[in-house]
């Protein structure tokens, strides 16, 4: 017993005689305690909690922002292409209406009228900003250059990407839609876009 109490009056000793920081040291030489780790860990989770909603919501809001932007650029296209090419009509496709990548002076014609971003085409395989295009074109009656066209874009992702799909007729107001589930632009008709509240 006397041993212990020696021993444990050579330790305070040591313990007084030490520097400030030296003793700091010391008693975080064995690192973070478990109820510490805890603390910190669920600080971290409380923080990403509250701050990834906002942040996908923003991602969100700046995908939908492009994809009107992008259904107006082509819509305003269409018009362009008409009439520049009027025993075309409207365009059948995004290729048409885009610039060849490749050059770097477009020449436009009517396979490649130059009028919008050369990479939009792709957006009908592969999403662009969160988004999958799809342009169609035709003549109710049947002959003669295209009177009707449909632009769709149909968010990839639901609530990932977006939260709804945008399109537009030949009238140029863009309308769109609150889907349930991922819609494939290629299947909103003509008609389809016609019935969908048009955006104020």
């Amino acid at each position: 017993m006397r041993v212990l109490r020696q021993r444990f009056q050579d330790r305070r000793q040591i313990a007084a005689s030490l520097p400030p920081e030296d003793k700091l040291m010391s008693s975080r030489a064995h690192g973070f305690s478990l109820v510490e780790v805890l603390i910190i860990t669920g600080l971290a989770m409380l923080l990403a909690a509250a701050l990834l909603p906002r942040l996908l919501n923003s991602r969100i809001a700046a995908n939908e922002a492009t994809a009107v932007a992008n259904v107006d650029i082509i819509t305003s296209a269409q018009d362009s292409y008409r009439a520049a090419y009027p025993a075309i009509g409207y365009a059948g496709s995004l290729s048409h209406l885009a610039a060849i990548c490749k050059e770097r002076q477009c020449k436009a014609t009517s396979e490649h009228a130059c009028l919008i971003d050369c990479h939009l085409p792709e957006a009908e395989l592969q999403s662009r900003d969160g988004y999958l295009y799809a342009l169609t074109a035709a003549n109710p009656s049947g002959s003669g250059p295209n009177s009707t066209y449909v632009i769709a874009a149909a968010v990839a992702q639901l609530h990932k990407t977006g939260e709804h799909d945008f399109c537009a007729v030949e009238d140029a107001r863009i309308r769109w839609q609150a889907p349930t589930a991922t819609t494939r632009a290629g299947s909103i008709t003509h008609s389809d876009c016609q019935r969908l509240p048009v955006m104020p």
